[in-house]
């Protein structure tokens, strides 16, 4: 293959590929939106998970926990 050949078939697929995104453009910027969507919503998801987590479960120590905690810092 000669370089004249080798333009001519990367120049032919780069026109290809323009026209290929031109006439699915709408297609491509509704799967983007798509995907987008998800991705917000698997944030948001994750985030109140991590949020209920972090600040959710504070339950209140009874005396004998207190007591233990009390007991083997006072042995260090």
């Amino acid at each position: 293959m000669t370089t004249k050949t080798k333009w001519i078939i990367y120049g032919s697929l780069a026109l290809i590929a323009v026209l290929l995104i031109a006439i699915f453009s709408k297609n491509i910027v509704n799967g983007l939106e798509n995907l987008f969507v998800k991705i917000a919503i698997y944030l948001i998801v994750f985030c109140a998970g991590w949020l209920l987590g972090r600040f959710g479960s504070s339950r209140r120590r009874n005396d004998n926990e207190r007591n233990a905690r009390n007991i083997t810092q006072a042995q260090k």
